[in-house]
């Protein structure tokens, strides 16, 4: 039976086109599996971890582009990768260096396949179930709440993710509706973790962060439909703050580093940590151009490793941090290592802060402020030295994401000239 001209055979869809549906729950796996540090997850975190460098791979000619933006997230893991030369283990630099290179991929496959709110709401769905289960298991230490991370900074600075998010998606009217409602019942759940844990500086960066949504929702943005607002506004808040420095620091002389201090509740030593970047530094002048090598530090072999461990009161040898990315880095790598991260942690923040002014929407403006907490956050622990951390991916994502530039919301309109006078005589159609 002929079936007709008109006959088209259906062709069968391929495999890869379901990937597309694929990519927002493996990256919600992951996320997960980075978030609750229990057993069981490293197996998941490394399933997903295979998928997207097969998708990498699979997706080359829309990946690539992203690579090539992020390009200095591989600059640490070749400086580990050649250190394994003098490195006391040459595989566990190499097996450093690999899991630092996967750090900056992961980040390049969600920035190039995923959309800004899908990263969003995947970030919020992923926190949101280390605040269900810290909820559950809020194992105290020292009346601080810790949940079911290692220490109170670690649950703070989740809850604080999940506290961004939340607002985020609450205040963008482009996100599913019932995933904005949802929202309601996480930001206080966020807020209580947060205060619980004591964590005075995430409690700093939260109100920080209130008032720039705030301020953007229902202040900058409107302020787009009004030619020269946003500059208004600019310049105002500049001023002020001016003024406020002059008088805080001229008139009145205060101590901005004592009063910071005094008022998270820190000690001039920042609880021990002065002690161990003291040391760092000392490491780095000992071998300035080469470190250690990469996870060649902290070794139980070590003798100045144990010492910094028994100084925090640990009977036995544990695997430590300088609690400072930069001098992570520079111990391991010497001070190229060292300027290398503080070359990075710039990069990105500006690339954050580029993405924002081509588009000041919502989402990125959330990313902003997510670059910004990885950079402060990053002077006290070692997010950006850290392989496969959830933060640094976060930041990474930002920095490698690409909008196109949108047309601006007020577009002045151009004076009319004057109407054409009509004829004085009717003109004759040609025959």
């Amino acid at each position: 039976m002929n079936p007709g001209p008109a006959y088209t055979p259906e062709h069968p869809r391929s495999l890869l086109r379901y990937m597309t549906y694929l990519d927002p729950i493996v990256m919600l796996i992951f996320v997960v599996s980075v978030t609750i540090p229990i057993g069981g997850m490293a197996a998941l975190r490394y399933f997903a971890v295979a998928y997207f460098c097969c998708g990498l791979v699979l997706f080359a000619r829309q990946t690539l582009p992203a690579f090539l933006r992020g390009w200095p997230t591989l600059i640490i893991p070749v400086m580990c990768v050649i250190s394994a030369i003098w490195a006391p283990s040459a595989n566990e630099a190499i097996r450093k260096g690999v899991f630092m290179a996967l750090t900056g991929a992961i980040a390049v496959y969600a920035a190039s396949r995923l959309s800004v709110r899908q990263i969003i709401a995947i970030y919020f769905l992923g926190e949101t179930v280390g605040a269900l289960m810290s909820l559950v298991s809020p194992n105290i230490t020292d009346g601080n709440w810790t949940g079911v991370f290692v220490q109170k900074n670690y649950l703070a600075v989740h809850m604080f993710i999940l506290y961004t998010t939340a607002f985020t998606i609450l205040l963008d009217r482009g996100q599913n509706l019932w995933l904005r409602m949802s929202t309601l019942l996480f930001i206080p759940l966020a807020v209580m973790l947060i205060l619980l844990s004591k964590s005075a500086t995430t409690l700093v960066l939260m109100g920080g962060a209130t008032m720039a949504f705030l301020g953007h929702a229902f202040l900058w943005q409107p302020a787009a439909r009004i030619p020269h607002m946003r500059t208004f506004i600019a310049m105002s808040v500049v001023l002020l703050g001016i003024i406020a420095g002059l008088l805080l620091f001229g008139l009145f002389q205060i101590d901005a580093a004592g009063a910071a201090l005094d008022a998270l509740g820190k000690d001039s030593t920042l609880t021990g940590r002065t002690f161990i970047w003291d040391i760092g530094y000392r490491v780095m002048n000992e071998h300035p151009f080469t470190g250690v090598g990469a996870s060649g530090f902290w070794r139980p072999e070590l003798g100045i490793a144990n010492q910094i461990t028994r100084f925090f009161f640990y009977d036995n040898f544990v695997k430590f941090s300088f609690h400072n990315s930069y001098i992570e880095n520079g111990v391991q790598l010497g001070y190229p290592g060292f300027y290398a991260t503080y070359f990075i942690a710039a990069w990105g923040l500006w690339s954050i802060f580029r993405t924002w002014m081509k588009n000041q929407t919502l989402p990125n403006a959330a990313f902003l402020i997510f670059g910004l907490m990885v950079i402060i956050r990053s002077n006290a622990e070692i997010d950006l030295a850290m392989e496969l951390a959830g933060t640094a991916i976060l930041f990474f994502i930002g920095a490698i994401r690409k909008e196109d530039l949108r047309k601006p919301a007020y577009v002045p309109q151009q004076p009319a000239g004057p109407a054409p006078r009509a004829p004085a005589f009717p003109l004759r159609r040609r025959r």
